[in-house]
């Protein structure tokens, strides 16, 4: 009976130990819901951190194509013997007409150097080669014929720059009926001769049509008072000077504007000092 009491006392110290080590085991537990706001905070880290990369990226993307753009656009024609135009869109820093080319996507071009630059012979595949095919590549800016090489041809904002093929041929077939003579002296005494063939009914257009041939002034409502021809400039309130015109040597009684082109006429273009 003494034993059977003893088991009984045993026994039941075992269960409140139970007890009491499940009760000591629930508190001291991890809790999930710590380890869950952790992982969800690292995340949010985490994400945070990738938002900041990538617009960190984009802008420094940004920035970089800001520096990759040129600070001039303009346009590039090339127009070739089939009359078709295709036509590049270039953004670029260039000094010169040869670079700009180079940067213009999907155009190509060749030729011979030479001390002066190229000699260009060659565009997008199509040759042009004067002692060959009495075909040439002309260049013109803003519809003005080019004074320049594309080595030598400055690059400026906004301008259109047209490369374009001519036949020697064509222009022979294309001249006008009426062949003139303009003749230009300088300050130095020196004479440029161009000789014109024309459909002009006035000097201006015809002095427009002679390859070469530069001259500038004011516009009036009488036409252009003539003042810088090939460079040279002569403004009488200025300098004392002026340009006058002579018709086979006779003085000019119009302006170019409205002076009359005929067949095998000379119009000379004379800088004179007062």
């Amino acid at each position: 009976m003494k034993n059977k009491k003893g088991l009984i006392i045993g026994v039941c110290a075992l269960v409140v130990l139970i007890a009491a080590f499940i009760v000591i085991y629930n508190i001291a537990k991890p809790k999930p819901s710590s380890g869950s706001a952790a992982s969800e905070q690292q995340t949010a880290q985490t994400d945070d951190s990738s938002v900041t990369d990538a617009d960190s990226n984009d802008a420094g993307s940004e920035e970089n194509n800001s520096d990759a753009a040129g600070s001039k656009n303009i346009i590039i024609e090339v127009k070739s013997a089939d009359g078709s135009i295709v036509t590049y869109e270039v953004s670029t820093n260039a000094d010169f007409l040869r670079q700009a080319m180079d940067e213009a996507e999907g155009l190509t071009y060749d030729g011979t150097e030479s001390e002066y630059g190229m000699m260009v012979e060659t565009v997008n595949g199509e040759k042009a080669v004067y002692a060959e095919d009495n075909a040439y590549w002309a260049f013109y800016v803003n519809g003005e014929y080019g004074q320049y090489g594309i080595d030598s041809q400055p690059v400026n904002d906004g301008d259109t720059y047209s490369i374009v093929y001519e036949s020697a041929d064509a222009s022979a077939n294309e001249a006008g009926s009426k062949h003139i003579i303009i003749e230009v002296t300088g300050s130095d005494g020196n004479t440029v001769t161009y000789e014109v063939a024309t459909d002009a009914e006035f000097l201006r257009q015809a002095m427009d049509e002679a390859e070469g041939l530069t001259y500038d002034g004011t516009e009036s409502e009488y036409g252009m008072m003539v003042e810088t021809v090939n460079g040279e400039k002569a403004v009488y309130a200025e300098d004392n000077a002026y340009w006058a015109f002579y018709v086979d040597g006779e003085y000019g009684q119009y302006g170019i504007d409205s002076q009359p082109v005929e067949d095998g006429v000379t119009y000379s273009i004379v800088y004179e000092a007062a």
